[in-house]
């Protein structure tokens, strides 16, 4: 296993740019919603997009459409990940049955970003993270991490996260439906939108926006795609997780 240290002459970036986005976002009725440069799934190879469960799909299709080629990391983030088919493959194996040596491999919970990385013939590496409901949040900080260690090669950060099956209804705290977001971050400077960081020093400034709590992961990936696509204004939003307190807006609203 590699490990790589960020030494004090590694300068945390004012910013991590957002070069690309793409989301798919999915109704109550199952309807999906593809946005930004999401691709479709015939872009995925067949022997790969024939593997893949619903959850799958949506996470490699938004990271083939910010990264076609080997040229970023990976953070891959999923609070459940594929909880569906392992939960198909524990009903087969308590019944006895033959588990799907395929299914299992496609269970686990870095399948996402090991079959994007197929797809596109990358050797780089990826990384995969699960934090309860500050899933996205920890996410963002390891991408801002990866981002201070090697500033010259941009991160793409995925999260992707299904409904809960019924059988387990009780740990559901809010089903928004399935929602899968891909951004590619970058440390040099570019236009349109960014996020920032501020270590929880002292109170935001008078005229910063209202600061949500420790938001929900899949809640919080929602807000984001609402501002990406500009349909919520002001743009500019904040919260806190974890004593991180972070800020995404774009450049018009910071020249502003």
């Amino acid at each position: 296993m590699q490990t790589e240290r960020i030494s004090a002459d590694n300068r945390l970036p004012d910013a991590a740019h957002i070069a690309a986005w793409a989301a798919i976002l999915c109704g109550a009725d199952g309807a999906e919603e593809r946005l930004g440069d999401c691709v479709g799934e015939r872009e995925i190879p067949a022997g790969l997009r024939r593997r893949l469960g619903p959850l799958g799909r949506m996470g490699v299709a938004c990271g083939l459409g910010v990264a076609p080629q080997g040229d970023a990391d990976i953070v891959f983030c999923s609070r459940h990940g594929d909880v569906s088919l392992a939960h198909q493959l524990l009903c087969e194996l308590i019944a006895g049955e033959p588990m799907s040596p395929a299914g299992f491999s496609m269970s686990v919970h870095n399948t996402v970003p090991g079959v994007l990385d197929l797809a596109r013939k990358a050797r780089i590496g990826h990384t995969a993270i699960a934090a309860c409901a500050q899933t996205l949040s920890a996410g963002l900080a390891e991408a801002w991490l990866r981002l201070t260690a090697r500033p010259h090669l941009d991160v793409v950060l995925i999260y992707a996260e299904m409904p809960l099956p019924d059988f387990y209804e009780r740990f559901m705290d809010g089903d928004l439906g399935g929602t899968a977001l891909a951004l590619r971050l970058s440390a040099a400077r570019g236009e349109g939108a960014f996020l920032s960081l501020l270590l929880e020093e002292g109170g935001p400034s008078p005229s910063a926006p209202p600061v949500l709590d420790a938001p929900s992961a899949e809640f919080l990936a929602r807000e984001l795609v609402a501002r990406l696509r500009g349909r919520i204004a002001p743009a500019e939003m904040c919260w806190r997780s974890q004593g991180i307190r972070w800020s995404f807006g774009s450049v018009a609203n910071a020249a502003s």
